[in-house]
């Protein structure tokens, strides 16, 4: 009798082993692609930690690079932040702060997310710089996190203020970007920023205060850089525009929304990261628009002669995940990813998938549901980076729940395997 209520306690001290061992490993880097794929190797503690993350960037190591726009030296300072793959499986990613702005003095609250370029690593904030406009400025950084430096402060609203974007780096080191506002419209500009520092107002958007762009520009195939506005157009619910180097501009589609006669379902105001194919199509999201409800939706772009067409890829139900700001990226099977920041099994957000075509059509697939109020983290509203077939991205919300630091929590980065 001793000996078999021995064996019990033995078996029950084993059976909370694995549930304990269970729950580390949820939180643990999987990449394997096994079980459970999905995984948060992050959780923003807020304050000096940063808190509410923006979108990621990888670099040829692997190293993912991002900002915040809360936290650091204040509540809406933010930080620019480094984290490191465990060099064994299993292990803890190692996150460093590589710096904390300084209200007025370099910039506050960034939004858009990093770009890389010969080791160093290039932003924007979406504030202070100059302590009479607030507008922002453009940085650079180490990736050790020396050498930060303002590269352009925006003290006239004239020639644009407030970048939520991230930036574009042509082969010589010319910086490109854009503000959500300010200009001679106050709806944004499209700038140039050469190594020397000279900056150039290439474009001044039209539309209404504040229309401007809220994503990234690529380069295309033909080396002109192309880009969404999130409002303002023809029907003022956005448009997908393409700009030479020399600032030739060029309207390629004006988004309907669902304000249009029809009614319209090509969706409204367009943001986050733009995809180019080899073939020269761009691929996007916009943020609302599409069906009754306006939950967003996916769309490729394709020059054909001197024509542009433009396809709707997807039109989001409430079921998957929707509000999609994250924009796209391409990966090498054709398939295409993305988070919403909503929708999803519980509502909390959710990773996608759009499958390369069959028969003209891509399926839909959710990688994950969020669910709101965990450590996983919940509503992913940013850029998400693809690295060795891994996804890489982060939530806004959720995280340290029970830290009085951030209400919602102050948010995650995640990885997933499709």
């Amino acid at each position: 009798m001793a000996a078999l209520k021995t064996w019990r306690v033995r078996q029950l001290m084993a059976l909370l082993a694995l549930l304990a061992l269970a729950d580390c490993n949820l939180w643990a880097q999987n990449t394997s692609g096994g079980a459970n794929p999905f995984a948060t190797i992050h959780t923003f503690t807020g304050n000096a930690g940063g808190g509410s993350p923006n979108g990621i960037t990888a670099d040829a190591n692997g190293v993912l690079y991002g900002t915040t726009q809360a936290g650091g030296n204040c509540s809406t300072c933010g930080i620019i932040y480094r984290l490191k793959a465990p060099a064994t499986g299993g292990g803890r990613w190692t996150f460093t702060v590589l710096h904390k702005f300084v209200l007025s003095q370099d910039g506050s609250a960034p939004i858009g997310p990093l770009t890389i370029f010969n080791g160093k690593l290039y932003g924007t904030t979406s504030t202070g710089g100059d302590a009479v406009c607030n507008c922002g400025v453009v940085f650079t950084i180490g990736e050790d996190g020396t050498g930060y430096a303002v590269l352009h402060t925006f003290k006239q609203t004239a020639l644009g203020s407030t970048p939520l974007s991230g930036l574009l780096i042509d082969t010589d080191g010319t910086i490109y970007g854009n503000t959500s506002a300010g200009g001679a419209n106050g709806a944004g500009v499209i700038f140039k920023l050469a190594t020397g520092g000279a900056y150039t107002v290439l474009h001044d958007m039209d539309g209404d205060v504040g229309s401007g762009p809220h994503g990234g520009m690529v380069f295309g195939i033909d080396g002109a850089i192309y880009g969404t506005q999130f409002t303002g157009g023809q029907f003022d619910q956005g448009a997908i525009f393409r700009i030479t180097k020399a600032g030739s501009y060029s309207v390629l589609h004006d988004f309907e929304g669902t304000t249009q006669p029809g009614p319209s379902t090509d969706g409204a105001a367009p943001d986050g990261r733009l995809a180019v194919a080899a073939d020269g199509t761009i691929y996007g999201t916009t943020s609302s628009g599409g069906g009754p409800s306006g939950l967003g939706t996916a769309w490729s772009i394709k020059q054909s002669g001197a024509k542009w067409s433009y396809t709707q890829l997807r039109m989001f139900s409430s079921n998957e995940a929707t509000i999609p700001h994250s924009g796209l990226i391409l990966a090498a099977d054709d398939s295409l990813y993305g988070t919403g920041s909503t929708g999803g099994a519980d509502q909390a957000g959710a990773v996608f998938q759009l499958l390369a075509p069959s028969n003209g059509h891509r399926a839909y697939r959710t990688l994950h549901s969020f669910k709101s109020g965990t450590r996983q983290g919940d509503t992913p509203n940013s850029a998400i980076v693809l690295v060795n077939a891994v996804i890489y991205g982060s939530t806004a919300l959720g995280g340290n729940i029970n830290s009085n630091a951030c209400s919602s929590g102050c948010g995650t980065v995640f990885s997933d395997t499709p």
